[in-house]
């Protein structure tokens, strides 16, 4: 009888320990799920913040095709040559949204670090000017009148795209937090000799 007991006790021990693991095991269990539940969360929230800023950048390019467009459409009397100029600006938008678009598809070479970034020299006043000129139809819809004040100043080696796109956003945010019909926006670029400053007040 008492050896039976001890066997018993055994049996119970052993299982007792098998108990143990297995809880060991569904603690480490729920860490991993609590892990990949959170990692999950954190794609989510970079999925949305993603989708936040592609929708920004690809808006502002869209703003002003659509913006020309309706003043070339409302206005068939419009000068030649102002036409002209608001074409220009429709179809330098348009190659500018085509290439921000297949950035936007090209995700694998962005993940890795390997976006591409043509870097040239440039003109900061040029780009600034552009940036004005591509935004000017906001600027009337609104009211708000835009002054440039553009000192020469030494070339950048830059992305011209990249600026384009930080340019125009700061230029349409501008336009958005000015009082419609008597807002003024100013825009400087001026050098020292070694380096470049562009503001947009």
């Amino acid at each position: 009888q008492v050896m039976t007991i001890i066997d018993e006790a055994s049996q119970l021990l052993a299982y007792s320990h098998r108990l143990e693991e297995k809880q060991l095991e569904l603690e480490a269990a729920t860490r991993e799920l609590k892990e990949a539940n959170r990692r999950l969360q954190e794609v989510d929230r970079l999925k949305d913040d993603f989708i936040s800023t592609v929708t920004h950048e690809l808006r502002t390019p869209l703003t002003s095709i659509r913006a020309f467009s309706e003043i070339l459409h409302d206005n068939p009397d419009l000068d030649g040559a102002e036409r002209q100029r608001f074409l220009g600006l429709v179809i330098k938008e348009s190659e500018r949204l085509t290439r921000l678009i297949n950035q936007v598809l090209d995700l694998a070479k962005i993940e890795s670090g390997l976006a591409d970034w043509r870097n040239e020299e440039l003109d900061l006043r040029e780009v600034a000017a552009e940036a004005v000129s591509s935004t000017s139809a906001l600027f009337k819809a609104k009211g708000v009148s835009v002054e440039t004040r553009l000192v020469p100043s030494p070339p950048v080696l830059a992305d011209r795209d990249r600026l384009m796109q930080v340019l125009m956003n700061l230029l349409s945010n501008a336009v958005k937090f000015c009082t419609p019909g008597s807002g003024r926006v100013v825009v400087r670029v001026a050098g020292d000799g070694s380096t470049v400053r562009v503001e947009v007040a």
